[in-house]
C-alpha cells in the first residue's frame, strides 16, 4: 500500500536534516583537527616554534605564530608559570585571543619574574651561587572553536641553571717586592654568572700564616658585581712578609661573601 505523500515528505526532510547535520559535524571535526594539529605544531617544532628569553626580571615568549585554517573562529589562551628550585617566581596569561578563520596571529607573552623570592631564601640562594639548580616552565593552552569545541592541554620543560659563581677560580697573578721585608701578592678571582640573578656583594679574603698559628693576613674588601650571563674578573691584594710566600706552595684562602644580607664562608686554594 502506498504511503501518504505527507509521510514521504517528512522522511525526505528528516533525511536531509540528518545529512546536513552530519556534514556540519564533519566540517567542525575537520576544522578542529586542523587547528589543534597546528597548535601542537606551533608549540612543538613547526614554524610557530616559540622563542624564550630572560632579561633577569622578565621571561618573554615570542614568535609563537598560530593559524586558523578552519571555517570557525578560533580562540586561544596561554597561561604560564615559572619556578626555580621549587620556589614559585610568577605566572601570567595572555587572556582570550580570537583568531578569525583563514588568518594567523603572532602571540607574545611576558612573564614577570619575582627574583626577590630567591634572594630571601637562604638555602636556595646558596645553591644558586655555588651549585646551580633547576628551573621549570609550565604552559597551559586553552583552545576552542566558537561556539562548538572547547579543550585545554598543558606541557612544560625543565632547564638547568648554572651556578652564579660558576667555574670560580683563584690564581696568583703577580708577586712584587714592596721593601726588604714585604711583598705584594695580587690574587686574581674569576667566575661566570650563569644564573638569572644579578650578583652584587662584597668579598672578604684572608690568608692564614704559614708560620704562626691563628694569624691571618687580610686583603682589602672586593666589591663584586656580575650581571646574568656575564664573565667576572677581580683582584685581591695582600701585603705579606716574604717568608709567607714560597714558590710551589699551595695556599688556602679563607673567604666570606656578603650579599643581600647573607654571609657565605668557604675556603679556596691557589698555588704560587
Amino acid at each position: 500500500m502506498e504511503q501518504p505523500l505527507a509521510s514521504k515528505g517528512l522522511r525526505l526532510v528528516t533525511l536531509a536534516l540528518s545529512i546536513t547535520l552530519i556534514l556540519i559535524l564533519s566540517t567542525i571535526a575537520y576544522s578542529a583537527y586542523e587547528d589543534l594539529a597546528y597548535v601542537f605544531e606551533g608549540l612543538g617544532s613547526g614554524e610557530g616554534m616559540p622563542q624564550f628569553s630572560v632579561n633577569g626580571t622578565h621571561l618573554a615568549l615570542s614568535n609563537l605564530v598560530l593559524a586558523n585554517r578552519g571555517v570557525y573562529p578560533l580562540h586561544i589562551e596561554l597561561s604560564s608559570q615559572v619556578t626555580i628550585g621549587g620556589v614559585d617566581l610568577g605566572s601570567a596569561s595572555t587572556g582570550k585571543i580570537i583568531i578569525p578563520p583563514k588568518t594567523q596571529k603572532e602571540i607574545n607573552l611576558t612573564l614577570p619574574l619575582d627574583l626577590t623570592r630567591v634572594y630571601s631564601d637562604y638555602s636556595l640562594l646558596k645553591t644558586m651561587l655555588f651549585n646551580g639548580t633547576m628551573a621549570s616552565f609550565r604552559m597551559v593552552v586553552g583552545f576552542g572553536l566558537q561556539p562548538f569545541v572547547v579543550a585545554s592541554f598543558g606541557g612544560g620543560f625543565n632547564s638547568s641553571i648554572g651556578a652564579a659563581l660558576d667555574d670560580l677560580a683563584f690564581r696568583l697573578q703577580s708577586l712584587e717586592p714592596m721593601n726588604d721585608t714585604h711583598v705584594k701578592a695580587d690574587v686574581e678571582m674569576e667566575f661566570t654568572n650563569r644564573s638569572p640573578l644579578m650578583i652584587n656583594g662584597v668579598l672578604h679574603a684572608a690568608l692564614p700564616s704559614a708560620r704562626q698559628r691563628n694569624l691571618l693576613y687580610a686583603s682589602d674588601p672586593l666589591e663584586v658585581s656580575a650581571p646574568p650571563n656575564q664573565h667576572y674578573l677581580g683582584h685581591l691584594t695582600f701585603q705579606l712578609p716574604k717568608e709567607e710566600m714560597k714558590s710551589g706552595a699551595l695556599y688556602i684562602l679563607n673567604l666570606v661573601f656578603e650579599t643581600v644580607g647573607y654571609k657565605y664562608e668557604w675556603n679556596a686554594a691557589f698555588r704560587v
